[in-house]
């Protein structure tokens, strides 16, 4: 017979549905699912404690934390369904322009708390309502980066794309790759619309 693993987290018990990483599961508690993460070392949870706290007053949607224990090292926050941005980009180009609202909103929203994060397509997840950032980290705003340039061409079947996908060890249909003149303007174009 098979036995249900449960995680307590003051005195609060969550059903382990699926270990997803060395250290992280997809935990369930009164029918909600969550993401449960046990971390190395004091450092690395207290980072994570500050990155959400600071991220948590911006703009940006990120997963809510549903409670953190600093003396088992656990965070448990809200899991999101589906697939991650570059999960979606391997099979098929984005098709929802509203991800593409989000995703210009959070640059010009990051731009403003002069924060930098890291906007690679498999940091982020749709769920159908928002865009989720999931690593919660964030660096320095670095006034010469440009996001037009540099992030934001691999949310778009470029050459870039292509070659960061391959880079990852996947393999990428090239013949998806447009005109690079189509696709600049199609990138200027959003830019112009989304940016707030």
């Amino acid at each position: 017979m098979f036995m249900k693993e449960i995680i307590e987290i003051k005195r609060k018990e969550f059903e382990v549905l699926e270990k997803m990483g060395e250290h992280s599961f997809k935990v369930q508690r009164k029918n909600k699912i969550f993401f449960l993460k046990k971390y190395d070392n004091k450092d690395a949870f207290n980072a994570f404690v500050d990155q959400y706290r600071r991220l948590k007053i911006t703009a940006m949607d990120i997963p809510k934390c549903y409670l953190f224990d600093k003396n088992l090292l656990i965070s448990v926050v809200d899991f999101i369904e589906g697939d991650n941005i570059f999960d979606l980009l391997l099979r098929e180009d984005i098709k929802n322009e509203e991800i593409y609202k989000f995703l210009f909103q959070d640059e010009w929203y990051m731009r403003r708390e002069k924060l930098r994060i890291d906007f690679h397509p498999e940091n982020f997840k749709f769920d159908g309502k928002k865009l989720y950032y999931l690593p919660y980290k964030y660096g320095k705003f670095e006034p010469d980066y440009d996001f037009n340039m540099k992030d934001l061409r691999l949310w778009f079947p470029t050459k870039q794309l292509s070659a960061y996908v391959k880079n990852k060890g996947y393999e990428f249909d090239d013949s998806r790759i447009g005109n690079e003149y189509a696709t600049n303007k199609q990138i200027a174009l959003m830019a112009v619309k989304y940016y707030l």
